[in-house]
């Protein structure tokens, strides 16, 4: 990984022997502690804009289960989100445009995660005071936008902060068992433990 100067925006074990590594320009990196002088796979998002930062998720699968299984969603500070799946890191399984206001503010807060317990769902945070949950099972590489099945704007409801700007969620994560309730906390000091529901109207 030292021949690799990029700076890295996250890491992770995708089991007890491989780990997977993201640029924050958006490269993402394969290694194995097996081969620990083997050459690392990698892999640019196409099309990414050179000013965009990049941060990952990875779905974890049940413990024991092989990292073929695990699919990375990857999140820019522009809002793009590209998924992979960690077989053919080279080809995208979907991107799209994620519906968030304006570019993130502070790049080091931004969040993508997988829902442990709902098959195709994840969540974004780190572009203002909300939370926004999607549906990827329908999503292909048109690279459209993407609509949100829900929003939590709990933060967004709680005042401006010391210096009169709203609040910024920092982070996000979701139940390990409870498979709608996630757990977020924003700049302004607050901490939402929350559940969300989908829509019933079209």
């Amino acid at each position: 990984a030292s021949r690799n100067t990029e700076e890295l925006s996250d890491l992770v074990f995708l089991d007890c022997n491989t780990f997977l590594l993201c640029c924050a320009k958006g490269q993402l990196c394969l290694a194995d502690l097996r081969q620990p002088q083997g050459p690392l796979e990698a892999t640019s998002v196409p099309s990414a804009a050179g000013s965009e930062r990049w941060c990952m998720g990875v779905r974890c699968g049940p413990q024991g289960s092989a990292s073929s299984s695990q699919p990375v969603a990857r999140l820019s500070s522009r809002g793009h989100l590209t998924l992979t799946d960690v077989r053919k890191s080279w080809e995208p399984l979907a991107s799209v445009k994620c519906r968030v206001p304006s570019p993130s503010p502070g790049v080091e807060f931004l969040c993508v995660s997988w829902a442990p317990a709902l098959e195709g769902c994840l969540a974004v945070s780190g572009f203002d005071g909300t939370v926004h949950v999607y549906d990827t099972q329908s999503w292909d590489s048109s690279g459209r936008e993407a609509e949100p099945i829900f929003i939590h704007k709990g933060h967004a409801f709680g005042g401006m902060g010391d210096n009169g700007d709203p609040p910024l969620v920092t982070v996000h994560t979701w139940h390990p068992q409870k498979p709608r309730t996630l757990l977020s906390a924003a700049n302004d000091c607050s901490l939402h433990v929350w559940d969300w529901v989908e829509s019933c109207g079209n």
